[in-house]
């Protein structure tokens, strides 16, 4: 057993981390969740209590001493025995401390706004899903995840908390269930990018054992049979060396892109089901609630819009409103003269994107050695993608003002008027040949930072 450990944590000779960076240790890894949690169990007010003033500064201390260790995290440590655990470190990290800013310091004196809990109320409908009946349910949750479900259909409706917790137990309950929902699913915290349905489903422990094993797990293996494949076929030198990602041919660089994003997207429903799966006994404590991770079909996505607002898991989406969405929103307003109640659609799109290219980009970083020039795949990638999403809303606006003027479209259904039938075929080539060809920076950067060996086992 020691001998199986000890090759399991061996230092890893392809891993590049930040220079001086030590491996990570046990206390280090504890510390800034805990002393957040702690933080955050102080974060409501306390009614009529005569050392409020005592309690706001132990618990501004607390959430400094947090934040600063998350941030701290990625740039002191490293995951020795893995590529992808310090990549991981890096995302934890710096969501970890922009979380603690926002909840500590952002919302509440900026917006005066604590997270109060959402409370979801399920009544039973009649419907029942076949699996070959019509799927107008986009927004199943089980055929996004691959699920069969059984009697499990309902409507759901939600309610607000009046106030927030009081009793010391309900605090600390309160403040557990805060800090594991990461979309902020649950509370006033989430954003309209995590969208719901009051149409959906309840899937059983067994519902969602059924669906990893006969579908979610063969699917992940064949992603990392493609990635392995090309891997050992294509990429693979002596020793801890690998090709660069533009050593191979444009065929297979997409192809391996693809099985990259394919393993992502699995992946991330393979952990959703796993926690859902664990954390079931403990219901209707709001502990066990998951909400959709993917709230459209894959193939029902028309755009790259759509595939990142509804194809894609918002598990940063909190992040990025607050760091990328608004900032870029309030840009543009100051450029442009808007007032607040009119859209700012430009801004809040490069602002997300530009958010989200430097999360990315910064785990990148602490696997390529610290080098920023090998760290700019991500960033390029998300930020061709922001580019798109304006590209082509403009070309829509511009094509529905052709259509207006065109008199083979001036039809009594106006709600028809203004698409055809080609219309969804055009959107869904552009939208997959964007992330396609774009994400390629996103996998030579992967290739790069060992990341590739790594999943396939090299």
């Amino acid at each position: 057993m020691h001998q199986i450990l000890a090759a399991l944590t061996a230092p890893r000779p392809d891993l590049k981390p930040i220079p001086g960076t030590i491996p990570l240790t046990p206390l280090a890894a504890i510390l800034p969740p805990v002393i957040y949690y702690f933080a955050l169990i102080l974060l409501p007010p306390f009614p009529n209590h005569r050392n409020q003033q005592l309690v706001s500064v132990v618990r501004s201390v607390l959430a400094s001493i947090a934040g600063l260790l998350f941030f701290r995290l990625p740039l002191r440590y490293h995951v020795p025995f893995s590529v992808g655990l310090t990549y991981q470190l890096a995302l934890v990290g710096l969501y970890g401390g922009c979380r603690v800013l926002d909840a500590f310091f952002i919302s509440p004196y900026l917006f005066g706004h604590i997270p109060r809990r959402v409370k979801y109320h399920q009544e039973p409908r009649s419907e029942t899903p076949g699996i070959w009946r019509n799927r107008a349910l986009s927004n199943s949750y089980f055929d996004l995840h691959f699920l069969q479900p059984r009697k499990a259909a309902v409507t759901e409706t939600a309610t607000t908390d009046e106030g927030l917790p009081e009793s010391w137990k309900d605090r600390a309950s309160w403040a557990l269930e805060l800090e594991l929902a990461m979309r902020g699913a649950g509370f006033t915290w989430t954003s309209a990018d995590v969208r719901h349905t009051k149409k959906t489903w309840t899937p059983t422990a067994w519902d969602r054992m059924h669906s990893i094993l006969l579908h979610v797990l063969p699917i992940l293996g064949v992603f990392v049979a493609i990635i392995r494949y090309i891997y050992l076929n294509n990429l693979k030198l002596e020793g801890s060396l690998s090709l660069p990602f533009d050593d191979l041919s444009f065929p297979k660089q997409v192809l391996l892109t693809a099985a990259l994003g394919g393993f992502l997207m699995t992946a991330f429903s393979l952990g959703h089901s796993v926690f859902a799966i664990m954390l079931a006994p403990l219901k209707p404590h709001p502990l066990s609630y998951f909400p959709p991770l993917y709230t459209t079909r894959i193939w029902d996505l028309t755009s790259v819009r759509s595939f990142w607002s509804y194809g894609w898991h918002r598990l940063f989406s909190r992040l990025f409103l607050v760091y990328g969405v608004w900032p870029g929103e309030w840009i543009e307003r100051k450029i442009t003269s808007k007032s607040v109640d009119q859209p700012a659609d430009v801004g809040k799109v490069l602002g997300g994107f530009v958010s989200s290219a430097f999360v990315h980009s910064f785990a990148a970083y602490t696997v390529v050695g610290g080098v920023l020039r090998d760290a700019l795949g991500e960033a390029e990638f998300f930020a061709e993608c922001g580019i798109a999403v304006v590209f082509e809303e403009v070309v829509k606006r511009l094509v529905l003002k052709f259509r207006g003027r065109d008199k083979r479209f001036h039809k009594s259904d106006k709600a028809l008027s203004s698409e055809t039938w080609y219309d969804s075929i055009i959107g869904r080539l552009w939208w997959i040949s964007v992330l396609l060809y774009n994400g390629r920076h996103f996998a030579r950067g992967w290739v790069k930072a060992g990341l590739v060996r790594e999943m396939a086992g090299g």
